[in-house]
């Protein structure tokens, strides 16, 4: 782990303490404190890029007085979060009527990614929500689909649909991982949680870029699921943890995604807790795009560059998302080859379909 600049050490310093609800330790109140009023702008602009704005706000909350964070960052931050609480509540009430609709019809929905891991953080409301993503397990798919006017299909097979100016995913495959479906664990246990949370992070890494969140994320679902709970009287154990990455073949790009939780996020218990590697790669990655590498630079000019019109901001989003696959191979290949090319095959194989 290479040391990084103040800023960024600030940075994750804060979201550790609004991940776990504690204030700053001795340490990194040292370097939260050395931040100048230009800092903390940048900090919170850093933090919006990465949808991490709920959790800067609740570490706010355990900084001492002294802190040079002006009225009017404060006043803003506590007006995005009252505006994501509202907005995450209506999201939520989407997705409850849309459940209810899907059962009510013979259906079994699953909720996967971010409306299944909020529940894991000590403010769910705080988390900022994207898309409501849901499986169908495959005999159930194309009637789910049915069902609803005017979805699009995309390249990689996921069916998009707008409820209430909400957006919403149906799936078809749990997992974003290509190997054999007997080595993958059964949709609804601990093991497949974490296992989905991994392979998205690696799917959006190898391409066009990932965030903060999605990280995030899996270090509250680890240590939600590692402990017992109502439905089990053990968690996760980690030797089984192991297991099911080595079998379906991401068991190196987990001991980089674990090594960053423990070195960035302050993860305990991490079930590769004796394989750590330098997890300097994933946070290049990371800092470069924000969230879902949508700031990274040169999708910026792609999309700003060139052609009006849809059909031409659509082959720049195309050509720039081939570009960026390119450009990360060297990371890619390195932690997961086989899911690289898979991966991008597949996309090409969608887009030729269309």
């Amino acid at each position: 782990m290479t040391p990084v600049d103040s800023r960024t050490a600030a940075f994750f310093a804060l979201l550790r303490s609004g991940l776990y609800e504690r204030p700053l330790s001795e340490e990194e109140q040292a370097v939260v404190s050395r931040l100048q009023p230009a800092d903390w702008t940048a900090l919170v602009r850093l933090a919006r890029r990465q949808t991490v704005t709920g959790l800067l706000y609740r570490a706010v909350n355990f900084l001492p007085e002294s802190t040079a964070l002006s009225g009017d960052l404060i006043l803003d931050l506590m007006a995005y979060a009252g505006g994501l609480e509202r907005e995450n509540r209506r999201k939520t009430a989407v997705m409850e009527a849309l459940l209810a609709d899907y059962t009510l019809a013979g259906l079994h929905p699953v909720v996967m990614k971010g409306a299944t891991v909020a529940a894991y953080y000590v403010h769910p409301e705080l988390r900022y929500s994207g898309d409501i993503d849901l499986y169908f397990p495959p005999e159930e798919f194309e009637r789910a689909c049915r069902l609803i006017d005017g979805c699009s299909k995309a390249s990689d097979g996921t069916v998009h649909f707008r409820r209430d100016n909400v957006d919403i995913d149906l799936h078809d495959r749990y997992f974003d991982l290509h190997c054999a479906a007997g080595k993958l664990p059964a949709v609804g246990t601990p093991e497949a949680t974490v296992l989905m949370l991994s392979a998205h992070i690696l799917k959006h890494a190898v391409g066009a870029g990932i965030g903060i969140r999605q990280l995030c994320d899996l270090a509250m679902a680890w240590q939600a699921l590692r402990r017992p709970s109502a439905e089990a009287d053990i968690g996760i154990k980690p030797a089984a943890m192991q297991e099911v990455f080595r079998r379906t073949g991401i068991l190196r790009w987990n001991r980089l995604l674990f090594s960053f939780l423990e070195d960035y996020l302050g993860l305990s218990d991490s079930p590769l807790a004796d394989q750590r590697v330098c997890s300097d790669p994933l946070l290049e990655v990371i800092l470069e795009g924000g969230n879902f590498g949508h700031f990274a630079a040169a999708r910026t000019a792609a999309l700003q560059a060139g052609a009006s019109g849809e059909r031409a901001a659509t082959r720049r989003r195309k050509r720039n998302t081939l570009s960026r696959f390119i450009h990360r191979l060297p990371f890619s290949l390195r932690y997961a080859p086989r899911e690289t090319f898979a991966t991008m095959w597949n996309l090409v194989r969608g887009n030729l379909k269309k």
